[in-house]
């Protein structure tokens, strides 16, 4: 609204030039209006295409008696679908406007409209629902576990589901099958998730599955074309696959406690990386020998790939599941000179060094203060 202040009286020897003003200012106001209106109709017709990350989970309210059109600009504004004139044509096409059904949904952000159209015709589901939380760093069958903890399904009916062959992710190398349990080692994201009762096994390990390829989709992964590691097979120099990123992810996850660290360690990894020189990572040790715990001098001995102090490079696959700022990390590692850290506080937060004088000095004064 505009509000016009009002003016002091105005002289009757000014009246002949009173019209022509407020004409003037009927014009000018008009314009507006117009200008206004053809905008809003402008939007309604142009249905700019937006992009949002993808897998958000997204609760929205559809009224009774909204038209397609009216839905289909819910569902955008909150990111479900990147156009509203794409559902609208959808939904005419298919002769679904009376078949869509108001209600409370649960979606997510970035759905095909095949997915969203199946849901509103199927309507809201009045069933109950139960939540399932899985926390960070956890290994496949830890993972696997807390699923069977908090679902009605048994871990072999888990495992039964991501063996199949029914569930595949863009993630695995082209050369891994998915028929082993090792081969989905940190490719399942952890977070709290909600499921109707009646979901199946499938649709459970399906939703972490989809939603780590949705987080990692988000990451922005340019900067790896600008890192080098050693192969430590031919010891050539390359650039790290998006995979091996996620590999050191799930390093960087499993050691470090705080965030501010994450970019540091993970400069740490690739540096060695760079020149060729074993990890020495204890959570890959304690990989390796499969039960958790502090690693022993012994454990240094087990001859696998993933004890990184006698194999150099990255361990075959990830260590656990990485929540996305690990992942960050790994995709943007802080630019250092680091090729050590030791744990320096009971806080959690890492010291960092260029040599190993300094590392070994850090470590002597760690033991001293009881934080190792």
């Amino acid at each position: 609204m505009t509000v016009i202040p009002q003016l002091d009286p105005i002289p009757p020897r000014r009246h002949v030039w009173l019209a022509p003003l407020v004409a003037a200012v009927i014009l000018l106001v008009g314009g507006f209006a117009t200008v206004r209106v053809g905008r809003w109709a402008g939007e309604a017709v142009r249905d700019e295409v937006t992009v949002v990350a993808a897998g958000l989970p997204v609760s929205l309210e559809i009224p009774t008696g909204s038209t397609a059109r009216n839905i289909g600009q819910l569902l955008k504004e909150e990111g479900v679908i990147s156009s509203a004139q794409d559902f609208v044509n959808e939904v005419s096409v298919r002769e679904l406007t009376s078949a869509l059904k108001a209600g409370p949904y649960e979606f997510t952000t970035g759905m095909s409209l095949d997915e969203v159209l199946d849901q509103l015709v199927e309507g809201p589901f009045s069933g109950e629902v139960f939540r399932v939380t899985v926390i960070e760093g956890l290994w496949i069958n830890e993972v696997l576990d807390s699923l069977a903890i908090q679902s009605a399904f048994t871990k072999d009916q888990l495992v039964e589901a991501l063996l199949s062959g029914r569930i595949s992710s863009g993630l695995m190398p082209e050369d891994v099958t998915g028929s082993k349990l090792s081969d989905w080692e940190g490719l399942l994201f952890p977070d709290t998730y909600e499921f109707f009762n009646d979901v199946s096994a499938d649709t459970i390990v399906g939703t972490l599955v989809s939603t780590m390829e949705d987080r990692v989709a988000a990451v922005d992964w340019s900067r790896l074309d600008e890192i080098v590691v050693k192969d430590p097979g031919d010891l050539e120099l390359r650039t790290p696959t998006q995979y091996e990123a996620i590999i050191i992810a799930s390093l960087i996850e499993a050691e470090a406690k705080l965030d501010v660290d994450r970019p540091l360690i993970s400069s740490v990894i690739y540096n060695r990386l760079e020149l060729g020189q074993g990890l020495e990572i204890d959570a890959a040790l304690v990989y390796a020998r499969g039960e958790r715990g502090l690693p022993t001098a012994a454990d240094k001995e087990i001859d696998t790939l993933y004890n990184t102090y006698i194999h150099r490079g990255l361990p075959p696959t990830p260590i656990g599941s990485v929540r996305r700022k690990s992942l960050e990390a790994a995709a943007n590692p802080a630019d250092s000179a680091f090729f050590y850290y030791v744990l320096v506080s009971t806080d959690g937060s890492h010291g960092f060094s260029t040599t190993l004088e300094e590392h070994l000095a850090k470590v002597a004064q760690a033991r001293a203060d009881g934080v190792i």
